[in-house]
């Protein structure tokens, strides 16, 4: 499978656009800075199996993982709790992961999405290869979307 960066900005352009009323820009990788100097992000992961096995992963600054929540679930940001973050982003991972689905040629599914919160923190799927990254910002804030996707199996026999 091809990654085409520009689908995938505009997938992810759409659904905050629609859900949440958020615009998103492309940025370069560039602009992002060090991962050392990271803020707080939330960050979620949804598999999908089937006829492509990969996995998509949203990173995502704490303070728009708020604003969303506020938006999704008309509150204060001030009144948003860890969960209500956490189940924000893991939505918004759902509807990304959704709409890159069917882009797939054949029947895949779609896992329930794994949360993480926290500032210094690495994420790995073993046996997976980096298929393309997007890097982008909400409200001024940089955020990305990875797709990963199954390595080949290799054979563990001499």
């Amino acid at each position: 499978m091809n990654f085409n960066a520009e689908e995938m900005i505009q997938i992810v352009a759409t659904i905050w656009e629609t859900a949440i009323g958020l615009q998103i820009l492309p940025e370069s990788p560039d602009s992002r800075g060090s991962i050392g100097n990271r803020p707080r992000s939330t960050a979620a992961l949804i598999q999908i199996t089937g006829a492509w096995n990969g996995a998509i992963l949203l990173d995502c600054p704490v303070e728009v993982a708020k604003l969303a929540a506020s938006i999704m679930f008309s509150t204060d940001v001030a009144d948003i709790t860890v969960a209500d973050l956490q189940d924000a982003v893991a939505e918004m991972v759902n509807m990304v992961g959704g709409n890159f689905k069917a882009l797939l040629p054949e029947r895949c599914y779609l896992s329930l999405p794994a949360v993480v919160e926290g500032g210094d923190y690495s994420a790995r799927i073993p046996g997976s290869s980096l298929l393309g990254r997007v890097h982008f910002s909400c409200q001024g804030h940089p955020m990305s979307i990875t797709v990963l996707q199954k390595s080949a199996d290799k054979s563990l026999a001499a």
